[in-house]
């Protein structure tokens, strides 16, 4: 009985959190874009990749939700690689930010040992 709770708690918990990631995405992009056209190839990459891993997570989980889908181990797998993917990849935007990648502001470190 626990590991059906389990199991349903996944999903549950996707359904809410998914959206709020796709938020922080559209609101990531408005707030630091990209300055190079490499850097902003990339960035659509990743927004699309972003994209299509929630979406994905949020549709099983959703259907798994109102009980038309039957949850198992295949779902779980897709569901929880698909977290793992969108978390990484916001993690990786972060990371750009931080060190300035594709804004304009990144640190010269060899001029700055000087």
């Amino acid at each position: 009985m626990c590991d059906g709770v389990m199991h349903t708690a996944l999903y549950e918990i996707t359904v809410q959190v998914v959206p709020v990631l796709m938020i922080a995405l559209f609101l990531d992009t408005r707030i630091a874009p990209a300055r190079t056209a490499r850097s902003a190839s990339s960035e659509r990459l990743q927004t699309v990749v972003f994209l299509f891993l929630c979406v994905g997570a949020f549709v099983v989980s959703l259907l798994i939700v109102a009980d038309v889908l039957v949850e198992g181990r295949v779902t779980d797998a897709l569901v929880i690689s698909a977290l793992i993917g969108c978390i990484g990849l916001m993690a990786a935007k972060a990371w750009r930010r931080l060190m300035g990648v594709g804004t304009g502001r990144a640190v010269n470190r060899s001029a700055a040992d000087e």
